[in-house]
């Protein structure tokens, strides 16, 4: 058996010696609701001790900031508000054009195309197919120059016209259609019969026009169904016209009541 020396006996004492002397501190600091402090050399303040750790929950608990949640996002978006506000280019508010209706555009009509409207079925006495053709009051058509006394006059006396809006004169074969005979041909409009001509015999017709390039451009020579819807008596003048022109311009055709004062 090992003998102990005194010296190592006296050692052991003092450390269990102070083994018991540190441990009730340890014990006080970790369950003591109240923080302890050591003295600083200003004697006016005072710095937590180690066992402060343990009690900083309840040390912070006045100040709520401290547990707030803060949502990082809308912080961070905040402050870039703030700071754009001061950084950022600033532009001067620009009024926007007003909004306009995109216009509509309407087809232009087709050249030689009429205004008026057929007349009613009960208007017409019968139909009848022809050879239609253009002619002009020029040389080409009628031999005669704008310095003839009879340059533009027709048969029956009357001045040539061509007016798609109201009423124009033909040439017809009397015996086919007298003068005076009221047409109405698809394509060109109504028409009086005023004028004849050595070559139009038969079912043939000659529609007048203002030049040869409308004659061309707008007509030719065609085969038409022609509508009959009142037989001449053999006489056209200007108060014929006249009349008819008012008449199918305001109703954009033949009334059936005119008809009978007319011819």
């Amino acid at each position: 058996m090992m003998k102990v020396k005194t010296w190592q006996r006296i050692l052991f004492c003092m450390l269990l010696v102070g083994l018991f002397a540190e441990t009730p501190s340890l014990y006080a600091g970790s369950f003591s609701m109240m923080p302890s402090y050591v003295e600083d050399s200003n004697p006016n303040s005072m710095i937590a001790s180690k066992n402060d750790y343990y009690l900083k929950p309840l040390k912070y608990a006045s100040n709520p900031e401290m547990f707030m949640i803060v949502d990082l996002n809308k912080s961070k978006a905040s402050q870039f508000a703030a700071k754009s506000q001061n950084e950022l280019p600033k532009f001067a508010a620009k009024a926007l054009p007003a909004m306009t209706k995109p216009e509509t555009k309407v087809p232009a009509k087709k050249q030689g195309a009429v205004a008026v409207t057929a007349p009613r079925r009960e208007q017409v006495i019968h139909t009848v197919k022809v050879m239609a053709t253009g002619y002009t009051a020029g040389y080409e058509s009628t031999g005669k120059r704008p310095s003839h006394p009879q340059y533009g006059i027709t048969y029956s006396g009357v001045k040539v016209r061509r007016d798609k809006n109201t009423i124009s004169t033909i040439a017809a074969d009397p015996r086919v259609f007298p003068l005076g005979t009221i047409l109405y041909i698809p394509g060109y409009g109504y028409a009086i019969v005023a004028d004849v001509g050595s070559a139009i015999k038969g079912r043939k017709i000659d529609l007048y026009f203002d030049t040869t390039k409308q004659v061309y451009k707008e007509w030719g020579k065609k085969e038409v169904e022609v509508q009959v819807i009142k037989r001449g008596n053999g006489k056209c003048n200007e108060k014929m016209l006249n009349t008819l022109g008012k008449a199918i311009q305001t109703y954009k055709s033949v009334p059936a009541s005119l008809l009978e004062e007319v011819i």
